[in-house]
């Protein structure tokens, strides 16, 4: 495989949004469990993780990105 047909692969498009779906999913479920263990009744922690972990992918997906260029 030349450098130019691994640069246009679609399969590390499909490994971004697999890695997205999961650290979404487990920071939803680690703030989760936190919030239970803390008995809130509004999940405040679980927002909070969730976001913080969803600016975190997307920080590295689009610093990972921008460098490919």
């Amino acid at each position: 495989m030349t450098m130019k047909q691994r640069e246009n692969n679609p399969f590390k498009y499909y490994l971004s949004g697999t890695q997205i779906a999961i650290t979404v999913f487990a920071s939803v479920f680690f703030g989760y469990q936190l919030d239970k263990l803390f008995d809130n009744e509004i999940y405040y922690i679980t927002i909070i993780v969730s976001l913080l972990s969803i600016f975190y992918t997307l920080y590295g997906l689009i610093k990972d990105v921008s460098k490919k260029k």
